[in-house]
């Protein structure tokens, strides 16, 4: 068991009036600007002193000197009082109602440049709120929402229900991709079952519970090689290791280079999501939800969300 730390032997307010008189040059200035009387001020000072068991100043009938201690303990002063002055800020931001802390689900499929465009421009507010970003994949977005009991969460599909409020966001493309030197590549047009005979990847759903059942954009191939990303996805599909879907936003440069080719499948080689951002309809967002949703769905270019 951790000891407890003893409390310091010093007060805010003696440092308050160590950082015055600093500032003002003498304990008359420092009396003044913090409207006491000197005596109250000499009498922290003394207190002060006592606390640290060292002089911290030198005193002629005219004027008190910092000492070298007094300097050193004027440094550390400073560095207290704006953590104090920053608690206070943070204490009054809490009382105006901005949230400690903003939890947002992201589901990795998407871009995180504009997610992370939107923390840049919401932490530029100055609020004492936290912004917590957790990246899942397919079910393992809406697993992570529920347990965390998260503000938002960007998901791939939205299925209508009363228990949420969504705003719908530009259509998401997926790409079937593969390596120019794959032998699907110059296979010519493929079918499913000629897809089976060859190396799928996938990137798993990271729900707690995922089972590894085929899903709709699975080809049930034989061999099937999960991973746990994207980027991890996009190298394996580079070194020829198999075939697999890839979000078009990531893919576009790689098939304009020709590092990566569609694979020529007649029943479809896009693949296209209808993603959403959610939140809870019996939680409304609070200040902080409402300002980063706000900055999020600029950089997504979605003008509004819709009222309750």
């Amino acid at each position: 068991m951790t000891a407890a730390h003893p409390p310091p032997h010093f007060t805010l307010d003696q440092l308050v009036v160590l950082e015055a008189i600093d500032r003002h040059g003498s304990f008359v200035g420092a009396a003044r600007a913090l409207h006491r009387v000197p005596s109250a001020v000499t009498y922290a000072v003394t207190r002060l002193e006592e606390a640290v068991g060292v002089p911290l100043f030198t005193r002629t009938a005219h004027q008190a000197r910092l000492t070298p201690a007094g300097q050193r303990v004027l440094e550390e002063s400073r560095a207290v009082l704006e953590h104090a002055r920053r608690l206070d800020r943070v204490a009054q931001s809490l009382k105006a109602g901005w949230e400690p802390v903003l939890s947002v689900v992201i589901d990795g499929v998407h871009p995180l440049e504009p997610v992370m465009r939107a923390v840049t421009s919401f932490n530029a507010l100055g609020v004492p709120t936290r912004v917590r970003i957790h990246v899942e994949y397919q079910s393992g977005v809406a697993a992570r929402f529920d347990s965390d009991a998260a503000d938002l969460m960007l998901m791939l599909e939205f299925d209508g229900t009363g228990a949420w409020e969504a705003v719908a966001l530009p259509d998401l493309p997926m790409d079937l991709l593969v390596a120019p030197t794959h032998p699907l590549a110059s296979a010519g047009e493929v079918d499913r079952d000629a897809l089976r005979a060859h190396v799928e990847l996938v990137v798993r759903d990271s729900a707690p519970a995922f089972v590894e059942t085929p899903r709709p954009s699975w080809f049930g191939c034989s061999q099937v090689v999960l991973l746990a990303d994207f980027h991890s996805k996009l190298t394996a599909i580079r070194a020829g290791a198999g075939f697999g879907w890839l979000p078009r936003w990531m893919a576009a440069p790689h098939l304009e280079s020709g590092a990566l080719v569609r694979v020529p499948f007649p029943g479809g080689d896009t693949w296209t999501y209808r993603p959403h951002i959610v939140s809870r309809r019996d939680l409304p967002l609070g200040r902080a939800g409402q300002a980063f949703l706000g900055a999020l769905l600029a950089e997504l270019r979605v003008e509004s969300y819709p009222a309750p």
